[in-house]
């Protein structure tokens, strides 16, 4: 009998823990709508200057991720955020041609400021920190808010 107690209070538990890292991931998804600045880029453990950043923009609606460099708009991504990880995680999807991608990074969104570190290739595995070394397909990039 108390084994089913406890079973039935695992579950229990587990959809109430689901239902708050859903909440939070919403709450993040709708901090991120808008348009974005790039501020700083790292890629594997060098810093890209910033001269070679400028008019690269972010654009988030719904949960497509679009870049804009130098006017010219490329392919959205699809983003799933899953706020119940440490760091918070973030797949973005690829779908085109009848395949599917998925690019695995984290994340960290604080009011006007959304930082990011993924892998370049779906190939690779998420990272764990916000930090690049040379060789290793990762990418550290710094978003800024745009105002309205």
């Amino acid at each position: 009998m108390w084994s089913k107690t406890i079973v039935v209070g695992a579950f229990i538990c587990m959809a109430f823990a689901q239902t708050a890292n859903d909440d939070k991931a919403k709450k993040d998804l709708e901090q991120l709508q808008g348009k974005w600045s790039m501020h700083a880029l790292e890629i594997n453990g060098k810093e890209v200057p910033p001269r070679q950043i400028v008019e690269t923009f972010l654009e988030v609606k719904g949960d497509v991720y679009r870049t804009i460099v130098k006017k010219k708009e490329h392919l959205g991504l699809r983003i799933k955020l899953n706020a119940g990880k440490n760091p918070r995680e973030i797949d973005m999807i690829l779908s085109e041609g009848g395949s599917t991608k998925v690019f695995k990074g984290i994340y960290a969104v604080d009011k006007d400021e959304f930082k990011m570190c993924r892998a370049a290739s779906p190939e690779n595995e998420r990272p764990t920190q916000f930090a690049t070394w040379p060789d290793t397909n990762y990418f550290v990039v710094t978003w800024k808010k745009l105002p309205k």
